[in-house]
């Protein structure tokens, strides 16, 4: 109560029971107040602390201290921690600054990288370890060190007592102590002439009182430019000093420290020695230096500021230290772009410039750039269209800047290009090629920005970056101020991202009419971006291709030879009786039984097989009998590695007219696929890594920046085979890149209506898609692709264009973008999303929002909540974004990742054919806690406790328990990818920097024990399940109690497993096999939340967890409300399917109170 008191005010006070209308329902037939229900009968009140102090003010009363400690006047302190928020880093870097007068200090012009600072700090720190050994310590990692000193002289100073002489009184009379007896042995013993007395130094009771010390602490700001810039230098200590002496002495060290800046000399041990110097310091403190006086505030006036409706405290967005741009007056920008213009007139004139000049001169992009030019001047928006390859990625940026650095002398003006690219490997690889173009180094004038990673820097003036850096820049930068100009790359992706940023783009044109956006895309759909705007102009690069020659599935059987063995793993399961009948009616095929184009080859008869292959007239070549039978027995729902194997082998040394040189590029569908691929090539008798004569590649958007980087080197000696996801299309360009081979599958985000959240499906490619993958091949010469599936599929099966994913996908994350922009602030959902480029039905809109509220991320006026805040800022389904934040608050970090992970991909449980029974048992060795969930946790940290030794280990412990080793391995990986949304966002602060191994899980040792102390207490992981995944709640219905007769009387019977009835809020359901749950006969709770339903003979839920009922009440989503039914209370949640009786009034608005807070 007191707790709701500090948040509404002293006069807070909670309704009567009179302000309920009662509803005079019956409740007592219905069936959950008779079994389980849970009636709370009050609380306790543990909001005061004994000594009547409350806890923040313990807090602010110990931050005050902090401050003092280092020689800050109080009153400032105050005023610094009101200023601040009680951020008490933040108020001590403020008076730091106020009491140094640090503002206005010009910046030292260097071009190293922040991590090259850092590296250069780190180098330092080992140095000083050795040189101070235990008098240094890093107090917190690259951020504070301390240096524990002893300054007797500081002490002399300020503390003069008068040393107390002893008296020696000389006793001749004395003996003259033992010299043998000193040093331990002493043959004379009790017999030596000499003294045997031991001396007894007195001990001093005050030493606490003499013993000072003094602690001087570095500390590096974020973003700090150290050793470009002095760090902040503080002194404390534990003696008596007069005001200001400490900030008096660390002035002198500050001055020193900022003239080794100048020069980029590290200074820590020099300004350390310079507070040993005795003489010095002393001769300093004589002099007379001005600090801000007691009574003076740090800010006499403020200024007033005309603002906008205050927006609740948790749009306000935060600070990180990948903010790497510093704040910069107009002079200032100036003073730069003149740098940068005199350094590109020089810059202009070297021969490897020149050489990298003559090179872009072959793109396709160099013939057209007057015209891109003079169409940019001319629109405001400009549609630009060229295949890929062509050069408009690297060159058209480079158009705009180089026209602005060569005509800054006539107008002066600033320029800040943004380009958005839909991947990290292609914002990366793009910077990087365009600052090897200028001869730049990267975050110098050309930079990048990506999630956890950003090479930028004062003088960038071109920066590439994902599509997503740019929108979460709009939540702080409605309009873009500084912006002059947005490049939209592969536009024609029609992500859910680019589209909404087309959006966006079209509602700040009015507020910014010299802002310039250029759209860049394939050739398809440009016109589709060009009406969107209004009819603006379209502007076509011709291509540069050479002709490809297309294999279709039946001629690689063709060609190649490969036979596909009956019963193996790539083959479509088919009944003995179906092939017998398919082969006795061999002798009846004819023209007459040709199946229709539409049908699918998986759904025809061998015969059909025979009549759509063999004797097609229309066909190139005619299909041998052994090719039929291939295509007849082919599952398409599975890659076929073997037949890529045979593929590969057939390019390096078959019979064929064609390039024994050149890359080779694989396209699969994720990493798990590309994972098993390259595990089965390196062990290859041609291709693996004991010939040395194959380089095999993944490619994917998780790789790390070096291996990007080989992607794009050519090897001597060696041929590349790269391997890669649907990035390889457009995203990314391998010039020598001759032959290709699309297995025609790709993963794409779609929603799932069965488990109320999106899923990453494989699905076929599009026929455009296919076209992209077939021109990789036409880059420096003629080309060869292969498709691996059949010319019928691809005329008549597959899609021309891919649905754009706005209309596939849940637009939970779309919605809360649009509720946090304040360029939407006061519009309607559902009429801003009718204004996209396509936009999706309203039925979708409106369910969503629904879905929003039941997470609780909406509240009932559809304003965002501080959950939503969180969740928009998170790029995964809202019920995971959930579960990884409820982790992350509850202290169960790896766990909850775990069991997101799964989730959001599948569970690593299989079952073979025939094998039920014994995938079964062994499931049921890991069950725990009444939940599948629960249970995939145990079976995975097993497993991977097993993989950490030995991978071949691991691989065995997944065959012997049905587990799918492929599953695991995606899961560690998608665990790792949501760890970096959290430290993105800030709920976690670890370090992620580093090299990470595909399938590498080191999420419980990177986030320590801090993060996980309940990473075990299974009633605090069903409960954040049950947070994730309400309302999708199952209530377990039992029969009334009925008796048996006995010798000893009657006795309650139990229940059998099939006695029980589940109930969703629709329908009755039952539970599946497959859940841990299916043969449990008791559940202590009658509630549990579960993943998915699967309608077959009939309506199945299953990956389900039974939630304790204090948990469902108070982790439930936001919509708990209160209802008074014949004068007794009632909670209700799931808008009145599940109800609670509560004993009084107020204990029902305390939890409605709670929920809302």
């Amino acid at each position: 109560m007191e707790t709701l008191k500090f948040i509404h005010g002293p006069d807070f006070k909670l309704q009567d029971a009179s302000a309920y209308q009662d509803k005079k329902t019956n409740l007592n037939k219905k069936y959950w107040l008779g079994h389980s229900n849970l009636v709370v009968k009050g609380g306790c009140n543990f909001s005061r602390i004994e000594e009547g102090v409350y806890e923040e003010d313990r807090l602010k009363q110990f931050a005050l201290l902090r401050l003092e400690s280092y020689g800050f006047h109080k009153n400032h302190c105050i005023e610094a921690l009101k200023y601040c928020e009680d951020n008490v880093e933040d108020s001590l870097y403020l008076l730091y600054n106020k009491y140094f007068n640090l503002e206005g200090i010009k910046e030292i012009e260097h071009y190293q990288s922040g991590e090259e600072l850092l590296q250069h700090r780190i180098d330092e720190k080992s140095s000083l370890e050795s040189i101070y050994d235990k008098s240094f310590h890093e107090k917190i990692q690259n951020t504070v060190w301390i240096l524990t000193l002893k300054l007797d002289y500081l002490i002399k100073i300020f503390h003069k007592k008068e040393i107390e002489k002893k008296e020696i009184i000389k006793n001749s009379n004395k003996k003259e102590k033992c010299r043998n007896f000193l040093t331990g042995n002493c043959k004379f013993g009790n017999k030596c002439r000499f003294s045997h007395e031991k001396e007894i130094v007195p001990k001093n009771t005050n030493s606490h009182l003499t013993d000072f010390v003094f602690e001087l602490e570095i500390r590096f700001p974020y973003n700090t430019k150290y050793p470009y810039e002095p760090p902040l230098i503080l002194l404390k200590t534990d003696a008596i000093l007069p005001p200001l002496v400490n900030l008096h002495v660390c002035k002198r060290l500050y001055e020193e420290a900022k003239l080794l800046a100048e020069d980029g000399i590290p200074s820590i041990y020099t300004i350390t020695e310079l507070l040993k110097n005795d003489e010095e310091i002393t001769n300093y403190l004589k002099t007379d230096i001005q600090f801000i006086e007691a009574n003076r505030k740090l800010f006499q006036e403020e200024s007033k500021i005309t603002t906008k409706k205050k927006r609740p405290s948790h749009y306000i967005k935060g600070i990180t230290n990948k903010d790497t741009k510093k704040n910069l007056t107009m002079k200032e920008i100036k003073e730069i772009d003149e740098k940068i213009v005199m350094k590109f007139n020089s810059m202009v004139k070297e021969k490897k410039y020149l050489d990298m000049l003559q090179k872009r001169k072959t793109l396709p992009a160099w013939t057209m750039m007057n015209d891109i030019l003079n169409t940019i001047n001319k629109s405001q928006i400009v549609v630009i269209s060229g295949e890929t390859g062509c050069g408009k990625s690297t060159q058209v940026p480079q158009f705009i800047f180089d026209d602005w650095l060569v005509n800054y002398d006539q107008d002066n003006r600033h320029i800040e290009i943004v380009c958005t690219q839909p991947r990290r490997i292609s914002a990366i690889s793009v910077a990087e090629r365009v600052a090897e173009e200028r001869n730049a180094k990267i975050g110098n004038t050309v930079g990048y920005q990506i999630r956890l990673e950003s090479k930028v820097s004062a003088f960038t003036r071109l920066t590439f970056c994902t599509t997503g850096i740019l929108l979460r820049r709009l939540e702080s930068e409605p309009i873009l101020p500084t912006v002059t100009h947005i490049i939209v790359d592969e536009v024609h992706e029609r992500s859910e991202q680019s589209d909404f940023l087309l959006l966006i783009l079209k509602e700040i044109l009015p507020f910014r009419p010299d802002l310039k956006i250029i759209l860049m895309s394939a050739t398809m759909n440009a016109q589709l971006f060009s009406d969107y705007f209004g009819g603006v102009p379209v502007v076509d690069i011709p291509g540069r291709t050479y002709p490809v020659e297309q294999y279709f599935l039946e001629s690689v059987f063709e060609t190649t030879g490969y036979v596909l063995e009956e019963g193996s793993e790539y083959t479509r399961k088919i009944s003995d009786v179906e092939f017998t009948e398919s082969e006795t009616n061999l002798f009846d095929v004819s023209r007459n039984c040709t199946p229709n184009d539409n049908y699918r080859d998986e759904n025809l008869k061998f015969a059909q097989i025979l009549c759509r292959y063999k004797d097609c007239f229309n066909r190139r070549i005619e299909c041998s009998f052994r090719t039929c039978k291939n295509l007849f027995m082919t599952d398409p729902d599975v890659i076929n590695n073997e037949l890529i194997e045979t593929v590969l082998t057939w390019i390096v040394s078959g019979d064929h007219k064609y390039p024994r040189t050149g890359t080779i590029l694989v396209f699969l569908p994720g990493i798990a696929e590309i994972t098993a691929l390259y595990d089965q090539l390196v062990v290859h008798e041609e291709f693996g890594t004991r010939n040395n004569r194959y380089l095999i590649l993944p490619l994917h958007s998780s790789l790390t920046n070096e291996e990007q980087a080989m992607i794009f080197k050519k090897p001597k000696g060696m041929r590349k085979i790269i391997l890669s996801t649907n990035i390889a299309e457009t995203s990314v360009t391998i010039d020598d890149c001759v032959f290709v081979i699309d297995t025609g599958k790709m993963r794409e985000t779609h929603f799932d209506p069965n488990r109320n959240m999106e899923s990453l499906d494989i699905v076929w490619v599009t026929r455009a898609n296919a076209l992209q993958r077939k021109g990789r091949a036409g880059r420096v010469m003629p080309g060869v692709c292969f498709h691996l599936y059949t010319s019928n599929r691809y005329r008549h099966q597959i899609l021309a264009q891919p649905i754009p994913e706005i209309q596939r996908i849940p637009l939970e994350q779309l919605i809360l973008n649009i509720k946090l922009l304040q360029t939407f602030e006061d519009k309607d959902v559902v009429d801003v999303m009718k204004s996209l480029i396509e936009p999706p039905v309203e039925e979708n809109i409106v369910s969503a929002i629904f879905r929003l509220q039941d997470v609780g991320a909406l509240d009932k006026t559809n304003e965002l909540t501080p959950l939503g805040h969180h969740l928009a800022a998170l790029p995964v389904d809202v019920r995971i974004g959930k579960l990884i934040l409820y982790g992350a608050i509850f202290s169960c970090v790896d766990s909850a990742l775990t069991m997101a992970a799964c989730l959001s991909y599948k569970s690593p449980f299989v079952t073979p054919f025939r094998k039920k029974a014994e995938a079964n048992a062994k499931k049921m060795t890991f069950a725990v806690g009444r939940s599948d969930h629960i249970t995939v946790l145990i079976a995975y940290k097993k497993w991977l406790t097993v993989f950490k030794k030995s991978s071949i280990g691991g691989r065995n412990f997944a065959n012997e328990n049905f587990l799918s080793y492929k599953t695991l391995i995606t899961i560690a990986d998608i665990k790792h990818q949501f760890l970096e949304f959290l430290v993105d966002i800030g709920f976690i602060s670890v370090n992620l920097e580093g090299k990470r191994y595909c399938g590498q899980d080191d999420v419980l040792k990177i986030t320590g024990e801090e993060f996980n102390r309940n990473g075990e207490n299974f009633n605090v992981l069903s409960a954040i399940l049950c947070a994730a995944l309400y309302p999708n709640v199952i209530k377990v219905l039992t029969p009334p109690k009925s008796f048996v007769k006995t010798a000893g009387g009657a006795i309650p019977k139990e229940n059998d497993v099939k006695d029980l009835k589940f109930q969703t809020v629709k329908e009755s359901v039952f539970i599946h096999p497959s859940s841990v749950n299916y043969t449990v006969s008791h559940f202590p709770s009658p509630y549990l939340v579960y993943q998915e339903k699967v309608k077959t003979s009939k309506i199945f839920f299953r990956d389900c967890t039974m939630i304790p009922v204090i948990s469902l009440v108070l982790f439930s989503g936001f919509d708990l409300d209160i209802s008074v039914n014949n004068s007794r209370t009632f909670i209700s949640l799931n808008r009145g399917w599940i109800m609670f009786q509560v004993e009084e009034h107020k204990v029902g608005d305390l939890f409605f109170l709670n929920q809302i807070e």
